[in-house]
């Protein structure tokens, strides 16, 4: 008897896994409470050990379709990285110290280059630093890895500074887009490649109205002192000059919360982008 086996062109869509953290407070409670206890003895030395410890625990609580992640990382690796960036920024800064006693004149013009340098190193490090946890986390027996060019992410992250700077943040949303891009695609699970769906406009829409609560202050503070040029207009400049520093203030004061929505609203939009293979991720939790 002759078999014909149906093979579908597309393969189904993959079930959904749950992720679920099931730590416990009280035990991170106190493991943070050791930690900081020893920072003090050890004068900041064990906050390499204590980054280690923190890992571990909510590593290994976060369960992905039953099985937990496992993070092999160890503190003095921590600290052997912490050295090797001292190695480079302290004879840096050492030199732009004796050049500024040298030549007094040339200490202003040298400070912009060493600002570049080191907000390049800062995007460097921050590249390298999502390597290393990646390398040391594993799921499932299978390790996570990263490959690509930590020096061309600073190179990009400068560029989107400038426009960054040129727009007054408003192409934020487009930056984190781009450099999220470069970064996942050089992320991957075993031989399954990362990539980043998200975009810039889908971030912008679920927080314009964070950008709003900063750029309205921004314009009735610069628009105050073209106001005041008309000598006609000076009552509506001292209006404008008062409105705009209640307003400064109220934003100072409930700060600590804007910042607090704005990363729940990133870390969503962060979630719902990334890939691995046909695997995504959502979050399910409240807007």
């Amino acid at each position: 008897m002759n078999q014909i086996s149906f093979v579908p062109q597309h393969p189904p869509p993959l079930p959904s896994a749950a992720l679920v953290f099931s730590g416990d407070r009280g035990e991170f409670r106190r493991l943070v409470t050791r930690g900081a206890g020893l920072e003090l003895i050890t004068v900041g030395f064990y906050r390499f050990w204590l980054a280690t410890d923190i890992r571990r625990h909510l590593w290994s609580n976060t369960d992905i379709d039953g099985d937990a992640a496992e993070y092999t990382g160890r503190g003095k690796e921590l600290l052997i990285g912490f050295l090797f960036a001292l190695a480079i920024l302290v004879p840096i800064y050492l030199a732009y110290f004796l050049v500024g006693l040298e030549v007094e004149r040339f200490k202003a013009f040298a400070s912009f280059p060493l600002f570049v340098f080191f907000y390049l190193f800062g995007q460097f490090a921050i590249y390298r630093a999502r390597r290393y946890r990646l390398t040391r986390t594993v799921w499932r027996g299978v390790r996570f890895w990263m490959d690509g060019s930590g020096w061309a992410y600073a190179a990009r992250a400068a560029l989107w500074g400038l426009l960054m700077i040129v727009t007054l943040g408003l192409v934020l949303p487009w930056r984190e887009a781009a450099l999220e891009r470069y970064k996942m695609r050089h992320c991957h699970y075993g031989d399954l490649q990362g990539h980043f769906a998200g975009t810039g406009w889908e971030f912008f829409k679920r927080g314009w109205w964070l950008w709003l609560l900063v750029f309205v202050p921004l314009v009735v503070a610069f628009a105050a002192p073209l106001v005041r040029l008309n000598r006609a207009l000076l009552p509506f400049a001292r209006i404008a000059t008062e409105v705009s520093g209640v307003l400064w203030l109220l934003i100072l004061l409930a700060a600590p919360f804007i910042y607090g929505v704005f990363k729940a609203i990133e870390w969503r939009w962060w979630l719902s982008g990334i890939r691995f293979g046909a695997a995504r991720w959502s979050a399910s939790t409240g807007k």
